[in-house]
């Protein structure tokens, strides 16, 4: 009978054992998820400034565009005024009145045109059915085409 006394003990110290196993592990994996989780948001935090870096000096850059673009222009218009300033091309012929000047009204460039936009669209003719028909017959384009 003594030898079930150390049977039950060595069951019972396997079984706190594999508990304590099992219980080590769940603890280790969950702090891996912890450490894989706070990496994770690193990264994501490094990405939010790469791009807000990226945006900024893209911005800077453009900036930068817009006023070389605007002194080359400015440049150009004003050698046109002095350089081509002679009797005989102070009208129209001048070729400095041929820059459109860079605060001018958004009337003077062309632009997309809107869907309700009622000056662009009286321009717009509807397509024309010029198929060779008798007067008789209707068009393709007619909602009635095919239907019998």
């Amino acid at each position: 009978m003594v030898w079930l006394a150390y049977v039950a003990v060595f069951a019972l110290g396997f079984g706190l054992g594999y508990a304590f196993l099992f219980y080590r592990n769940n603890d280790n994996r969950v702090r891996e998820l912890e450490n894989h989780l706070t990496a994770l948001q690193g990264k994501y935090e490094s990405y939010q400034q790469a791009v807000t870096g990226h945006f900024a000096q893209s911005a800077q850059l453009v900036n930068n565009l817009t006023n070389a673009y605007r002194d080359v222009h400015e440049h150009l218009e004003r050698g046109a005024r002095d350089l081509c300033a002679d009797n005989q091309r102070h009208t129209g012929a001048n070729p400095a009145n041929a820059f459109i000047a860079l605060s001018a009204p958004q009337e003077n460039f062309p632009h997309p045109a809107m869907l309700n936009d009622d000056k662009f669209l009286a321009s717009v003719m509807p397509p024309r059915d010029y198929a060779t028909k008798s007067p008789e017959d209707k068009g393709t384009l007619d909602e009635e085409f095919g239907l019998k």
